[in-house]
């Protein structure tokens, strides 16, 4: 068993480690040649049979009614293969596989080189005329070539004509590989290499190596930053969705065959493992000494998040120091590849060095970003450690008493007591437990208690599994830092960013420290003077406190001065700024110009986290432009708005309801009674629990059906409304 577990390992580990290190080599792309260009025809010429080539080969003819059969256009790109000449001429192919050779006498378009069934021929002279709808074309001049190769390659790829555009991009890397262009070129080959994959689907093995051998020829062909950071961060993107899903690795891995390798000692095999830094073993859970395929699919992931890690700690390495580089984003990333490794420890300490070295820089947008990170997975992890490692311990110690209180589904609370075993047994009290105590805690560990319930007791397999959860997350916590909990470390960090008067580091952990309730931020009051020196997040959080003072004049100015210094580098910041000066335009009741506010915050990040919120606000903004100037078109605008929260199910029940309620409102101002009837009444069938809402929305439709003369729906509805009252609104 022990032998068949090193065999297995070692196939394992040289698959993994093949393709590791293997990807981003200095492999050579295949030559291809020139490029000659065919335009499409429809003239339709009947085609010789056969030809015969320059050997004694000849293919029996098919019997064949040309008014049954489609002929095979012979048009597209053809270049020259790798094959040897035929008859001093070079053999060209295009993407269909069709080859141009020529025989002695004339040149041929078959199905395969030298022979084949003949798809159109032309003369030696190959710009004369072509049978079989051949419309031959060249470049214009050999002078010409490198340009018309570069531009066609780059046509084709803007058009989604993919393995054209790779081939043509291939063959100019060939051609001309000192060329400025070249590294441009690797890098669309880079994310071409996976342009046929479907989103639904994922990359192969090889297309992940085509794509991230590209993707590093691009930076070692080039001294340009903004194709080596292309380059880098789409190598980037695409090894985090491999990651998130491996099935192309694993199903590479699987293939391999471990019975071609010879036995290797245990020596050599911690040899290989060092490479990695990962031992395999840490992946067998249950310890039967076999990767299964779950456990195969997390190593997988783990390996592909190393080399994220490792891609963009070579970036801030090589070029932390040159202006433009975005070091900050690739910090978070690294930080990123550290969180799925299990290291978020390490992540905060690195993200918390990236904000003290570059936080005096307002410019340095990406340290805002990694500030808001830093809040949320603090207490993401302080969290799912705490939780988690609770209730394991509880399952270690089942003969614990245990008493937790649950409000039912008719909100009433109950007690429930017993030993840890006897409420795990029971699925009627495990449930409550779970959702009651233990939000937050590892989803796996939690989702795998639920659906084993007393097995984890009684059968040795599980409860070994449990062990090691156990051991993993106690191991965890207590490397899990305390004194990197926000108020200890940026408390720190603003005592001393003011005895070193760092004004920008100090407004930053202001306002980070203010984000966390805590005291030790002092009583701030946000001057114009301080603008200047504000980060985009910094800015942001004056502009909140402004507003909530009534200066709206001052929070205004704030989110201007974000706008006209950071309008190109604001990201995320740049939908705050519009959505909070939307804020103070609807204090002041200018609904035309918060309307244009929140749009335009809209515009710029539409997936933004108060996105449905701006999306209410532009629809309330817009309906009272409606309403003063009695426009139609507002009202529509509204009602689009509108519509597109009620949809959206993560948006909060409330907001969906008042959504819902407002398209209503929208119908009546259009002096639609039927409609707006129609839309009330959706609204209390569908958003019942919304108390106010739904009862605003009761009363509307009855005053709009009376309007209507519909006195029967009249009656009904209010009938429906009492109902609704002694069962919801109580």
């Amino acid at each position: 068993m022990k032998d068949n577990w090193i065999r297995f390992r070692k196939k394992l580990l040289f698959s993994l480690l093949g393709f590791l290190f293997s990807c981003g080599g200095d492999e050579e792309v295949e030559s291809s040649g020139l490029t000659d260009n065919f335009e499409e025809s429809v003239e339709a010429e009947v085609i010789e049979e056969f030809s015969q080539s320059d050997t004694t080969e000849t293919l029996p003819p098919p019997i064949l009614d040309k008014e049954e059969v489609s002929l095979p256009d012979p048009n597209g790109i053809y270049l020259p293969t790798s094959d040897e000449p035929k008859n001093g001429f070079p053999v060209f192919e295009n993407r269909e596989g069709f080859s141009l050779w020529h025989n002695g006498s004339s040149w041929r378009i078959t199905d395969r080189s030298g022979g084949g069934k003949l798809v159109a021929s032309g003369p030696t002279e190959i710009n004369g005329d072509w049978t079989g709808g051949g419309v031959f074309r060249q470049y214009p001049d050999e002078e010409y070539e490198k340009d018309a190769l570069f531009r066609l390659a780059v046509a084709y790829q803007g058009s989604s004509e993919n393995l054209d555009a790779i081939r043509l991009f291939e063959q100019f890397v060939v051609r001309f590989p000192e060329d400025k262009l070249v590294a441009q070129a690797y890098l669309s080959l880079g994310d071409l290499s996976i342009s046929e994959v479907n989103p639904d689907e994922q990359p192969s093995f090889e297309q992940i190596s085509n794509a991230r051998r590209n993707y590093s020829l691009v930076r070692k062909t080039s001294d340009d930053l903004t194709l080596i950071s292309d380059a880098a961060f789409n190598e980037g993107g695409l090894l985090e969705r491999v990651a998130e899903n491996p099935e192309g690795l694993v199903n590479h891995y699987y293939l391999f065959d471990a019975d071609k390798d010879e036995m290797i000692s245990e020596k050599e095999l911690s040899e290989i493992e060092s490479l990695s830094t990962l031992q395999i073993a840490d992946f067998d859970l249950n310890g039967d000494t076999l990767l299964d395929y779950g456990e195969l699919f997390d190593l997988a992931s783990t390996l592909t998040y190393m080399q994220i890690e490792n891609l963009f700690k070579d970036y801030s390495l090589q070029f932390g120091d040159r202006e433009g580089a975005r070091i900050s984003l690739a910090t978070a990333k690294i930080g990123f590849a550290c969180e799925k490794q299990g290291r978020p420890s390490e992540m905060l300490k690195l993200y918390f060095e990236d904000i003290r070295k570059y936080g005096n820089d307002p410019m340095r947008v990406g340290v805002d970003e990694i500030l808001k990170k830093y809040i949320k997975k603090y207490d993401e992890y302080e969290t799912l450690y705490g939780q988690t490692l609770d209730l394991l311990r509880k399952v270690k110690n089942k003969s614990e008493a245990l008493s937790f209180t649950y409000r039912n589904r008719k909100g009433i609370e109950e007690v429930i007591a017993g030993t840890v075993e006897e409420i795990i047994k029971d699925r009627t009290k495990l449930l409550p437990l779970l959702s009651s105590k233990y939000a937050g805690m590892d989803s796996e560990i939690y989702s795998e208690l639920a659906k084993l319930k007393g097995a984890v007791f009684i059968n040795p397999k599980y409860e070994k599994k449990f062990q090691g959860y156990l051991s993993k997350y106690e191991k965890l916590s207590n490397d899990f830092p305390e004194d990197l909990s926000p108020v200890n470390a940026f408390s720190k960090l603003l005592q001393e960013s003011i005895t070193t008067r760092q004004k920008s580091l100090e407004l930053r952990m202001r306002a980070i420290l203010d984000s966390t309730d805590s005291v030790v931020g002092g009583n701030y009051n946000p001057n114009r003077s301080d603008f200047p020196a504000a980060s985009p997040g910094a800015l942001v959080w004056m502009a909140k406190k402004l507003l909530d003072q009534s200066s709206i004049e001052d929070a205004v100015a704030a989110m201007e001065q974000l706008l006209e210094v950071y309008g190109e580098s604001g990201g995320e910041f740049l939908f705050d700024a519009h959505y909070l000066i939307g804020q103070a335009k609807e204090k002041e009741r200018d609904y035309q110009s918060a309307a244009f506010h929140f749009e335009s915050a809209l515009m710029n990040s539409s997936w933004h986290e108060k996105a449905n919120d701006a999306r209410l606000r532009l629809g309330n903004a817009s309906f009272e432009v409606g309403e003063s100037t009695k426009n139609e078109a507002s009202f529509e605008k509204a009602r689009s708005s509108f519509k597109e929260i009620r949809g959206d199910s993560d948006a909060t029940l409330e907001m969906r309801a008042q959504a819902s309620f407002m398209m209503g409102e929208c119908q009546r101002s259009l002096k639609d009674d039927a409609g707006a009837a129609f839309l009330y009444l959706e609204t209390t069938l569908n958003f019942p629990s919304s108390l106010k809402w739904t009862a605003k929305s009761f009363e509307k439709a009855i005053i709009a059906y009376e309007k209507t003369g519909q006195t029967e729906q009249v009656s009904r509805l209010q009938t429906q409304w009492n109902d609704w009252e002694r069962k919801y609104n109580k």
